[in-house]
């Protein structure tokens, strides 16, 4: 059973195979874990949709300053009337009113004739003091700011996604790796039972049962392989690609991080700042609320012209220039409202912080402890393996020599089959973890990326 004990170090090899040299995503070529992430950053589809959101954002916080600045209208206008009061004050603006209007009083002025109007007018209207406008503009900056972490957390989702993908393929490979070792060994264990069967020191029923558990490995294999498609698969569909990627094949380190560093570093996770700017955007909104009261000073100016004849034309024109105050002294309960809402929305937001918060340490800790409960278990898994692959080792030789029958080594080799399986489980397992705490910390995606210790 040398073939089996070789099998250890090399599915286990698998096991632990992550590239960190930044290679591009190429098709039919292997493509390590640092190339995975960047690929799907820039092409994963969830990504883009969150980029659009934080551009929208982005631009309702300038649709918000806009309110601050002063606005330049430019009219044209048109208008044929025989109204009497529009008539006159259209002759009057138009500066053609003569003492010869005033002849036919009353008369002329209770029934005149139309008159055309083009009325071109350039005005100007300049916020002073417009306390909700600025408080406004405040909330939409902090709010795509606080996009902009919401997007910054995606990224890391997206990049613990193609980590936990990672892993999975190459665990499908590792299983491969044992489903094929398992068919090389029921195959040996028919050939060894043919051979003891015509040499008549062995039952048909022994040759029967090795047949048997050699079509289950086989059937096994072909679902493995499947398995391993469908994990390429999986990992090409996070990158943004339509075929699948085969990872490449260099150990990830699994060191453990220092859980004092981790649990510093959570404060300055991308959703827990995201969080924190919505905290802060709540006392401002309770600032908002109260604003109905406040007082609104404004500049305003115009420039008209007036003709009877031709659109921009100058017959008459004017100006008028001014400034404005309005003060809503009261507005029965509304503003009174308003504010008790913003109160209860901050209210709702603070607690949601601290709960966030609290969650996130418990994660860290949760995942420090799985961490070391991995690497306890790998360590056991390693042993059964061993054991295993020698108590089939010492059963086959038992058989062979007539000592043991044929369901003691299929049952010895079902065993090895399961400790293999599961020491390619603890150790993705293992690898797991590690993934899993940085990602809880906030560290992965600078880790995965190269900027951290991974």
């Amino acid at each position: 059973m040398t073939y089996s004990l070789r099998f250890i170090s090399s599915a286990l090899a698998i096991a632990t195979v992550l590239i960190l040299a930044p290679n591009a995503a190429v098709a039919g070529e292997p493509v390590s874990l640092k190339a995975a992430v960047q690929t799907a950053l820039e092409s994963n589809d969830m990504l883009k949709a969150e980029a659009a959101r934080s551009e929208a954002a982005r631009r309702q916080a300038e649709y918000a300053k806009s309110h601050l600045y002063p606005k330049v209208l430019f009219e044209e206008r048109f208008m044929r009337t025989d109204n009497p009061g529009y008539d006159f004050m259209t002759k009057i603006n138009q500066e053609r009113f003569t003492g010869a209007d005033l002849a036919g009083a009353p008369g002329s002025f209770n029934n005149p004739e139309a008159i055309n109007d083009f009325q071109t007018s350039l005005s100007v209207e300049y916020p002073l003091y417009v306390r909700k406008a600025r408080l406004g503009y405040l909330m939409a900056g902090a709010e795509a700011g606080a996009v902009d972490l919401d997007v910054g957390r995606a990224k890391e989702n997206i990049s613990y996604e193609v980590y936990r993908a990672f892993l999975g393929a190459l665990m499908a490979e590792a299983y491969l790796d044992t489903a094929r070792a398992a068919e090389h060994d029921a195959a040996e264990h028919l050939r060894l039972a043919s051979v003891m069967e015509q040499s008549g020191v062995g039952l048909a029923s022994d040759r029967l049962r090795a047949q048997v558990a050699a079509g289950e490995a086989s059937r096994n294999l072909i679902k493995v392989q499947n398995d391993v498609e469908i994990a390429r698969r999986g990992l090409g569909l996070l990158m943004g690609l339509d075929q699948p990627v085969e990872p490449t094949h260099e150990t990830l380190p699994d060191d453990e991080p220092d859980n004092d560093a981790l649990l510093t570093a959570l404060e300055g996770r991308a959703d827990i700042r995201a969080m924190a700017a919505r905290v802060g955007n709540g006392e401002t909104n309770v600032q908002f609320a109260a604003a109905g009261h406040s007082p609104n000073v404004a500049l305003f100016g115009a420039w008209q012209a007036n003709d009877p004849n031709m659109p921009l034309g100058m017959e008459g024109t004017s100006y008028r220039v001014g400034a404005a105050l309005s003060w809503t002294i009261f507005d029965g309960s509304g503003t009174a409202a308003r504010q008790a809402s913003a109160r209860a929305e901050l209210a709702r937001a603070e607690n949601m912080f601290e709960g966030m918060k609290r969650e996130a340490r418990f994660r860290v800790t949760e995942a420090t402890l799985r961490l070391k409960e991995a690497r306890k278990a790998l360590t056991i898994a390693e042993e059964a393996v061993k054991a295993a692959a020698e108590g089939v080792r010492l059963i086959e030789m038992r058989y062979e020599n007539g000592l043991a029958p044929m369901v003691a080594l299929l049952d010895a080799q079902t065993a090895l089959d399961k400790a293999r399986s599961d020491a390619v489980r603890v150790r993705m397992e293992l690898l797991m973890a590690n993934g899993d705490l940085r990602y809880r910390a906030g560290t992965l995606l600078a880790d995965l990326t190269g900027n951290g210790n991974f």
